[in-house]
């Protein structure tokens, strides 16, 4: 019984975690293409650039958040309240946090690159970019929804961190590859483009970060 408890809570957490990763980012791709039509801009992705984000970049790291191993106080919980959906209004909150980050981010690059005078497909792959970036991050994030990303062990769930170094060298192939570059619309990122990017879609750990720690920050004082 002690195992089978323990079990079904680290599947039900997992299948937030998943839930979490997904929601926000495929909220956040919404917002960011309906921004781009209302400020009269290019649309931000083409439909191939889309589907490149939900089955390769996106889809290898939610099937890894699915084999997160369970977290040191799954035992010590009371019991979850029966009529408690998946949703829980932590994730509620923290869903519209994170896809206005992730949305804005993505937005603005976009808009950067254009002012910078690059063609649209330049622009087009940096934003891209930006939302693959964002999600590597989030996935990161979602691995636990109070405790501290940089006090999880990143070997304890190998899968993920394999996961994450393929989707990005995946992606690499869509930015450098002749070939995937004309099936993506991709252009070459330069240095200065990635660095400017990383910065970026660090703002949702910052975020995320934060929210943790008041939220521990208040549980502890009203323990």
């Amino acid at each position: 019984i002690y195992r089978a408890v323990e079990l079904g809570r680290t599947v039900f957490d997992n299948i937030r975690k998943v839930t979490f990763f997904l929601i926000p980012t495929g909220v956040a791709e919404l917002i960011s293409i309906l921004v781009s039509v209302m400020l009269g801009l290019p649309l931000p992705y083409i439909a191939a650039q889309i589907l490149w984000i939900n089955l390769v970049t996106n889809g290898l790291q939610d099937v890894a958040l699915a084999f997160e191993p369970g977290e040191k106080d799954v035992l010590d919980r009371p019991p979850r309240e029966p009529r408690e959906g998946i949703m829980s209004r932590l994730l509620i909150e923290r869903t519209i946090l994170v896809a206005l980050i992730i949305s804005a981010g993505v937005v603005y690059e976009f808009i950067h690159a254009l002012n910078e005078g690059g063609s649209v497909e330049k622009a087009r792959t940096i934003a891209v970019t930006t939302m693959v970036f964002f999600q590597f991050f989030q996935a990161w994030n979602c691995r636990s929804e109070i405790q501290s990303l940089f006090s999880m062990n990143p070997l304890s769930n190998p899968f993920l961190l394999f996961c994450t170094i393929g989707a990005f060298l995946a992606h690499l192939g869509a930015i450098y590859v002749p070939a995937m570059q004309w099936i993506f619309g991709m252009e070459p990122i330069m240095a200065a483009e990635w660095l400017r990017i990383g910065l970026m879609s660090l703002t949702v750990v910052i975020a995320v970060e934060i929210d943790k720690w008041l939220r521990r920050r208040h549980f502890l004082a009203s323990a």
